[in-house]
């Protein structure tokens, strides 16, 4: 699906880069914190993507299309037994996913302001560097092991060569893979008799 989307909008926009204008909906500029200056629509992404992943976790949490996501994943079979319609909760968890993927992508043309067919690719990549870092199935884990990869890339561009930074993020993801194939907030799976 992912690359029927890709090449969908490449056939229809072209395969050039599009401006995407974020300097008029928080006005030019940024704020200045002791010689560190911040841009305004960072901030604004920033407190956007934890506002989401507050809602995200206690939607799961509390409500009872969170429960039947939490027992389908759990076991699917126990689940459909006790009453939840698999289907319906796969279907809204598709589309609950898929609704924060695009949020996720009007940030990023925001946030850089820039957007292009094949720009969700690599974030894909490290956003599934991410969950496996901080522990598939854990949306705190997750938060923390995108700050983890996010951190690491990032003085991977400032202190080495900016061309090892994909490589630095990967060669964490094999790292954890090989030591701690959980995360870092993820729990072992039972294994059934």
């Amino acid at each position: 699906m992912s690359f029927l989307l890709q090449n969908s909008a490449l056939i229809l926009f072209g395969s050039q880069y599009r401006d995407y204008d974020t300097f008029d909906l928080v006005g030019f500029g940024g704020i200045n914190i002791h010689g560190v200056f911040i841009w305004k629509i960072r901030i604004l992404v920033v407190a956007a993507a934890v506002a989401l992943m507050i809602v995200l976790t206690l939607f799961v949490a509390r409500t009872n299309l969170g429960k039947a996501m939490r027992a389908t994943s759990f076991d699917r079979e126990a689940a459909a037994m006790m009453g939840v319609d698999v289907d319906r909760v796969i279907s809204s968890t598709f589309f609950i996913g898929s609704a924060l993927a695009g949020a996720a992508g009007v940030m990023f043309g925001l946030a850089f302001g820039q957007i292009y067919h094949f720009m969700g690719f690599l974030a894909g990549l490290k956003g599934f560097t991410a969950a496996v870092v901080g522990g598939i199935g854990s949306i705190p884990g997750a938060m923390l092991g995108g700050l983890l990869v996010g951190s690491a890339e990032s003085f991977a561009q400032g202190y080495a060569n900016g061309n090892w930074s994909d490589l630095i993020v990967f060669g964490i993801l094999i790292v954890f893979m090989l030591v701690r194939p959980t995360g870092l907030l993820g729990t072992r799976a039972i294994q059934k008799v």
